[in-house]
């Protein structure tokens, strides 16, 4: 009986040592990151055109969209032609279980009103707005919205996985793409979270 038990802890030993099982394997297979799928969805309600970049990182999915489309310069208020494009974002929202991080990047602003001392000031309340409109009107939960506002810091870069001609990871896209991230340092960044959050 003694051996019996020495034999079955052997046996244990080497079932989890990975030897009859590859834990990395395992994991891969489990873990299907859902970018992809997000990815599809998004574009089908808000096709490619000039001014919106759809990204694929980590954390999820990021849907950059000009920051010239929700607001004048300087100003914190959301322009009422823009409400299309943030209703489309909430009926989204609406369907999907993920968490969405409102993050406003925007620099040389016009700031000669005095509302806002600095960019970064007037981003925050730029995401703040955002947020508060869709939790208000789009009737989303507070629990699955949070804002960020970076102001000139986080300049937008194309050398993360940019698919905003449809360019596959790693192909080096044309020069006027290049230029265009140069005007997308302004921009509102709706990032779809693709693992649970919590506050």
């Amino acid at each position: 009986m003694k051996y019996l038990y020495i034999i079955f802890l052997i046996m244990v030993m080497i079932f989890c040592t990975g030897t009859f099982y590859d834990h990395d394997n395992f994991l891969n297979i489990s873990y299907q990151p859902n970018t992809d799928r997000l990815e599809s969805i998004f574009r089908s309600a808000l096709p490619l055109k000039e001014g919106i970049v759809y990204t694929k990182v980590p954390r999820g999915l990021i849907v950059s969209i000009d920051e010239n489309y929700f607001f004048s310069n300087g100003e914190a208020r959301i322009k009422e032609s823009s409400l299309c494009i943030l209703n489309t974002i909430i009926l989204l929202l609406h369907k999907l279980p993920n968490y969405c991080v409102v993050e406003d990047h925007t620099e040389n602003n016009n700031l000669s009103s005095g509302i806002y001392s600095n960019d970064c000031e007037l981003s925050v309340a730029r995401s703040a707005n955002i947020v508060q409109y869709m939790i208000t009107y789009g009737k989303l939960s507070p629990l699955q919205l949070f804002s960020l506002g970076y102001g000139q810091y986080m300049p937008f870069r194309g050398n993360v996985e940019a698919y905003d001609k449809g360019y596959p990871t790693g192909m080096a896209v044309p020069g006027n793409f290049q230029n265009n991230n140069k005007k997308m340092n302004k921009r509102i960044d709706f990032v779809i979270i693709e693992y649970e959050a919590r506050r």
